[in-house]
């Protein structure tokens, strides 16, 4: 008998009705389902479905508006009725359209599908009851073959009916086995069901004792005909082992057997197992039609191994939803969503205990830097050993999470004393004072941290994330590496910041930015030898802004690499002007040590900052001796075999390169000898005071000396005075540049001040 498809199984009370017709004066006998249809009910556009509950709803409803607030679901009329079930399950409906080639041919109902089921099942039982009759009339032992298939049967049934669960029961297992043999009549009969690595995980015999079984003492290795069912998916059907060139003997202690019969149990080509049976009782050879009966009771064996396997997927997939839901993948810390579900829950218990929650917002200083340097994959990894570290300074009931970036946030509930906070941060602190070993390599990580209290600032999550955020950032204008509470004080502070930010991201399209240079004078001529370029901010809302104010923003989120190639290429076409003037000038340009970090493309040969300079020089035609190229100490010693690197090529090239704010930084004498420097930059913190300080003059007499060994020459910053002027002199200071020359002049300014200092050429 043919399955069982949707075409089969049409309901009959499906009324044709049109869209604009209003279900009152129809007919609700039954269960009616009303198939609605647009301009006509025979050859119209189906519209979809609606049911007798849903006219009893809406009784004053047309048609059009029944059906046009759901989805239209329909199945084809060749599918199987456990598909279209499965189907409506899935969606949640009771009834589904029947369309082919998108024809409207009927409607199919959960009822519909049932009564062909007992209609089938009643065809069954009247052909099995004309079977019976008829074995009954021809033999005795035809009705007890009759009675040993309604045990297999009913074993089938068994195995069916745990379709729903993910697991096979071995007393299931034995009942099958039990029933085959009984049914064939054998002496042995054995089921082995496999593991995903194709090793026995059940093994269910019957025909031998528990004594034989232990002294057996192994189980079936799978390397001899059995194992071809497996490997080959294929049934075996022998009369005499023994001549078969493919048996291996039984192990000692097996009890001999002749005849085999052996079946895969396998669905949609995965094999599970493989059931067999041995040696008929009467002595005859299994039949072709044993074959069929052992095959259709492993194929019932093999649904229920191929349902469990599906609900293992199943189960591990929404495990696996269930975990992304609520982890961050990279990290194993929990997400945004899983930490607000705690922390609301600690509050909830802090409220009723009136107790206290801390919230610690982290936040990794230079993080950026990392990430632009050394590429993504060890920033990742970076991000990992940080997690690792944060949760080793947590107690069991505290929660670490990771917002995103290299955020993270941690939620102390229970504590009895707002110092607990403190107490933990400290203890983050001291942990990141030791390095992280990635790839061989020893990282430091400072990390940045604000706190925030529930009750004392804040009553609820958000508020709570927006103190200890607020907090955080004022603790990088600190200094970095250090911990804050919140204040209302920082509220001020932070959306000054906020606001700084924003139109810094438009400050270069809406051209904003403009460029000052302050003169470098020779002290022995007293003749302009470069400028140095000094970038301004002038915004219309908030007016100048001094660089101190906008560069440490733009460098932690990272404008400062635009904003600084926009500088390279204003200055050098300010100073080609110049040029072409008569007045070739050197330019002076800083370097942001962003720029100068970098990832190098794969698919480019140069670095970036080498593609920015040259990009500049031969776009204004500025001769590379003009250019001069200030580094500072830190971003030098930061890389330092790229650093050498990068500094060889700009050499080459003809640029000048100079350290600035020399004895600031690291002063590490063993590599300044190393790196092909023209000129050392001294930083004003050490001219302020060089009239006054004996500690002061030392500083700058030993490195104007040191410099003049290493051939370098030495510019002095922040020179504002005659008597600072005459000490520098007499150290034969090379050059100079501060307010006693010259405060920063706008571009315009420059030739004025330059024909007093400079002859023109």
């Amino acid at each position: 008998m043919k399955p069982l498809t949707v075409g089969d199984c049409l309901s009959p009370c499906v009324v044709r009705v049109l869209e604009e017709e209003r279900p009152g004066h129809k007919r609700m006998t039954g269960q009616p389902l009303f198939a609605v249809f647009r301009e006509c009910i025979d050859e119209g556009n189906f519209c979809g479905l609606a049911t007798g509950q849903d006219v009893l709803q809406h009784p004053e409803w047309i048609f059009a508006d029944l059906v046009g607030h759901r989805a239209l679901l329909s199945i084809p009329p060749n599918k199987d009725v456990l598909y279209a079930l499965e189907f409506m399950e899935r969606h949640e409906v009771d009834a589904l359209a029947v369309l082919e080639l998108q024809r409207f041919i009927g409607a199919v109902t959960r009822q519909s599908i049932q009564e062909m089921l007992l209609r089938r099942e009643q065809e069954l039982l009247s052909e099995s009851r004309q079977l019976k009759e008829m074995l009954e009339i021809e033999h005795r032992q035809t009705l007890c073959w009759a009675e040993k298939l309604a045990e297999l049967h009913e074993a089938s049934r068994r195995l069916l009916s745990v379709l729903a669960h993910s697991s096979v029961e071995s007393g299931l297992l034995q009942t099958g086995i039990e029933a085959l043999a009984s049914l064939l009549e054998c002496r042995y009969g054995a089921i082995g069901i496999l593991d995903d690595s194709g090793q026995l995980r059940h093994f269910i015999y019957t025909g031998i004792s528990a004594e034989q079984a232990r002294a057996i003492g192994r189980l079936p290795e799978g390397k001899g005909l059995l194992g071809i069912v497996i490997r080959e998916n294929i049934s075996v059907r022998l009369e005499d082992m023994a001549l078969d060139p493919r048996r291996i003997g039984f192990p000692a202690h097996h009890p001999p057997m002749k005849s085999l019969l052996a079946v895969p149990i396998a669905q949609r080509g995965h094999v599970y197992g493989r059931l067999y049976l041995s040696d008929r009782t009467d002595g005859r050879a299994f039949s072709e039609r044993d074959e069929e009966i052992a095959f259709s009771f492993a194929h019932s064996l093999s649904l229920v191994l191929d349902n469990a396997r599906e609900m293992e997927e199943l189960k591990r997939t929404q495990q696996r939803l269930d975990y992304i839901a609520h982890y961050d993948i990279l990290t194993d810390l929990p997400n945004r969503v899983l930490f607000m579900d705690r922390i609301k829950q600690a509050i909830l218990h802090a409220h009723r205990n009136n107790g206290s929650v801390a919230v610690l917002f982290l936040d990794l200083d230079n993080f950026k830097m990392v990430n632009d340097t050394q590429g993504h994959t060890f920033g990742d990894s970076l991000l990992k050993k940080v997690a690792q570290r944060i949760k080793s300074c947590l107690r069991e009931d505290d929660t670490a999470a990771r917002l995103g970036g290299d955020e993270f946030i941690v939620m102390l509930p229970n504590i009895s004393d707002v110092l607990d906070a403190a107490k933990v941060a400290d203890k983050i602190l001291e942990g990141f004072a030791e390095p992280l070993m990635i790839d061989q390599h020893k990282i430091f990580v400072g990390v940045s941290i604000g706190i925030s209290i529930y009750p004392v600032n804040s009553q609820d999550t958000e508020g709570l994330l927006a103190d200890a955020d607020t907090a955080m950032y004022h603790a990088k204008k600190l200094g970095k590496n250090n911990y804050q509470y919140f204040t209302p004080a920082m509220n001020s502070s932070a959306r000054n910041y906020m606001k700084l930010e924003k139109h810094l991201r438009r400050a270069l399209e809406q051209s904003e930015f403009v460029l000052y240079y302050q003169p470098q004078i020779a002290i022995d001529t007293g003749r302009i030898i470069g400028m140095e370029a000094l970038i301004r901010w002038m915004n219309p809302e908030l007016g100048l802004i001094p660089p101190d104010d906008f560069i440490p923003v733009a460098e932690e989120t990272g404008l400062i690499v635009p904003i600084s190639a926009w500088v390279l290429k204003a200055a050098c076409t300010q100073a080609r002007s110049w040029q072409q003037q008569g007045w070739p000038v050197r330019v002076a340009v800083n370097l942001s040590s962003r720029q100068f970090h970098q990832v190098q493309h794969q698919r480019h040969p140069q670095h970036p900052l080498l593609e920015a300079i040259q990009e500049a020089l031969e776009e204004t035609g500025l001769p590379p001796d003009l250019l001069e190229l200030e580094i500072t100490e830190g971003t030098l010693m930061h890389q330092l075999e790229t650093a050498m690197q990068l500094l060889n090529v700009l050499k080459r090239k003809g640029i000048r390169l100079s350290l600035d704010d020399f004895g600031t930084g690291y002063s590490s004498l063993s590599y300044l000898k190393q790196f092909p420097l023209d000129t050392l930059k001294i930083d004003k913190s050490f001219i302020n005071d060089i009239s006054t300080d004996p500690n002061d003059r030392a500083i700058v007499a030993a490195i104007t000396v040191m410099a003049q060994q290493l051939k370098l020459e030495v510019v002095a910053e922040g020179v504002e005075t005659e008597a600072q002027l005459e000490f520098l002199r007499e150290l034969r200071c090379h050059s100079v540049q501060g307010y006693y020359f010259s405060k920063p002049l706008p571009a315009d300014q420059v030739p004025f001040f330059l024909q007093g200092r400079l002859a023109p050429s």
